[in-house]
């Protein structure tokens, strides 16, 4: 179910995250950077709140609530 894929996700996007950051403060657009930054980090967000979503459910299947 989650395995080292995810880690290795996440991990990307941060890198990819990095490298567009470097390469737009180079050109000067701060504000830019800031919004990918948001953007990536709202990414990232979604993915960690689906796996804990996925636990609840999983949680939930396995007590037998509702």
């Amino acid at each position: 179910m989650f395995g080292i894929d995810i880690i290795f996700r996440i991990a990307g996007i941060g890198i990819v995250i990095a490298i567009v950051n470097q390469v737009l403060k180079k050109v000067d657009r701060e504000e830019i950077t800031t919004l990918t930054t948001l953007a990536g980090t709202v990414i990232v967000l979604l993915i960690v709140l689906d796996m804990i979503a996925q636990l609840f459910s999983t949680l939930k299947n396995m007590f037998g609530l509702f």
